[in-house]
């Protein structure tokens, strides 16, 4: 949804660029003083319009936030701030108006006068003028330009049935998502490995058709009241409220994840309540290293034991949906 958005050049870029190609801008006439005057108006033209143009397209070419789907809104005001992005957004565009504003007020006397000496004058204090004005929002174009990274590392998502990967870090949610789909997340031993969402898709065949499935890894979470949650943890939460028809909570027994199993459940009865509409798999972890005697589906990354019953289960649940 992202990938192609442009890239927002700072102020100096921008101003540099525009100059660079009005050079290029060369007309031929009998009356030298006449193709001076030419060349002269044709490069004002063509700085004041390749600069609107790219100012435009800066603002114009960036999704509007409001039509997102709500999962994205949320993940765009936790990673980026909403708020700071319209305003940036509304600086660029101010900057837009102000320079065409600017141009259409001195572009008369331009084409009115014969007189040379005034005429570049003129041209360089409009130069001037415009320059000074994409300079005071230079902020705001490195902060949308900052911002377009970041919404290029943004999940594409479908929408087919979706289940969410949800848990406390490092208990193998990432390794499972491996598991039962392509998706290849980052996996290390250490909490927080996941930064991100990841996404991936399993697949099976229903008779004549061929059925997708989203599978979706969420940052860790930890014990604690929402508004305490960091920007990873909110991530997690976001998909979860948004993005869930089943929640697939791994726990670890083995608790060599570094977390108490005692935790871990309190923060599934939390979760529970919160999101009191959707079913919840409740699955055991490295069950190489420890094996409990609950009723809770056992499985383990490592040897790949019950990942195929895990596969069966979450597609009982969404085949609901």
């Amino acid at each position: 949804m992202f990938r192609n958005l442009p890239q927002v050049l700072p102020a100096k870029q921008l101003l540099d660029q525009s100059i660079k190609k009005t050079k290029k801008v060369n007309i031929h006439d009998r009356d030298k003083r006449y193709e001076i005057k030419k060349i002269v108006i044709a490069r004002t033209e063509l700085f004041i319009e390749y600069l609107t143009t790219q100012l435009e397209s800066y603002v114009k070419n960036f999704p509007t936030i409001d039509k997102l789907p709500l999962f994205y809104q949320e993940i765009i005001d936790i990673k980026i701030d909403t708020d700071k992005l319209k305003k940036s957004l509304g600086a660029i565009d101010w900057a837009r108006k102000t320079a065409l504003m600017v141009y259409m007020t001195q572009h008369r006397s331009l084409s009115k006068t014969g007189n040379i000496e005034f005429l570049k004058q003129k041209q360089k204090e409009i130069y001037g003028r415009i320059s000074s004005i994409i300079k005071q929002v230079d902020q705001h174009l490195v902060f949308v330009d900052n911002a377009q990274r970041i919404l290029k590392t943004f999940p594409d998502l479908s929408d087919v049935p979706t289940a969410v990967i949800a848990g406390y870090p490092n208990v193998g949610k990432s390794s499972l998502i491996r598991k039962l789909s392509a998706a290849k997340p980052e996996i290390a031993q250490y909490p927080f490995t996941t930064k991100q969402i990841y996404v991936g898709h399993m697949e099976r065949k229903v008779r004549y058709e061929q059925k997708i499935y989203q599978i979706i890894d969420t940052p860790g979470l930890l014990d604690r009241p929402l508004k305490e949650r960091n920007k990873i943890e909110q991530q997690a939460i976001a998909a979860l409220r948004h993005l869930a028809d089943l929640v697939v909570f791994v726990t670890d027994p083995s608790e060599t994840s570094g977390y108490p199993l005692s935790e871990q459940m309190k923060t599934l009865e939390a979760i529970k309540k919160i999101f009191s509409d959707v079913p919840f798999i409740i699955v055991e972890n490295k069950v190489d290293v420890k094996k409990t005697d609950t009723s809770n589906l056992k499985i383990s990354c490592v040897t790949g034991e019950g990942i195929e019953a895990l596969k069966q289960k979450i597609f009982s649940f969404l085949d609901k949906e």
